[in-house]
């Protein structure tokens, strides 16, 4: 016992893992609509999965859980970096600021409520008429 945190990460991660990959496989039914969300998902099941991998590390050889601090001196620089890859996610319309419903938060890359994307789709449908 001792290393708490490495020991309940490996433990416990093992979910969130899988979790975010069942996200990943249903945003598989929206595949243009929700392309870079389902990257990013992938994404973040393979930064979790690492966090969990160097975890195991530590434990099978009982080393300091300050180890795991290495692994989040390499990540979370690279989440700044990417941030925007890697959470696209957006609770509100980019438009109006309108609370976006749970099924576009996860599967709509357009981070647009339904108004303002029939709006934005309408002048595109107009122009395909017109000529």
């Amino acid at each position: 016992m001792g290393n708490p945190v490495s020991q309940f990460v490996s433990q416990n991660f093992y979910w969130v893992f899988i979790a975010i990959l069942v996200v990943n496989l249903l945003q598989r039914k929206y595949r243009r609509a929700a392309f870079k969300k389902r990257n990013a998902t992938l994404y973040l099941a393979i930064a979790v999965f690492l966090f969990s991998v160097c975890a195991v590390g530590i434990v099978s050889l009982k080393i300091s859980d300050y180890y795991l601090l290495i692994y989040a001196g390499i990540a979370i620089p690279v989440f700044i970096v990417f941030r925007k890859t890697l959470l696209p996610f957006t609770l509100r319309c980019r438009d109006c600021r309108e609370t976006l419903d749970f099924n576009r938060v996860l599967y709509a890359d357009s981070n647009l409520c339904a108004n303002c994307e029939r709006k934005l789709a309408e002048p595109a449908e107009d122009a395909a008429h017109g000529a």
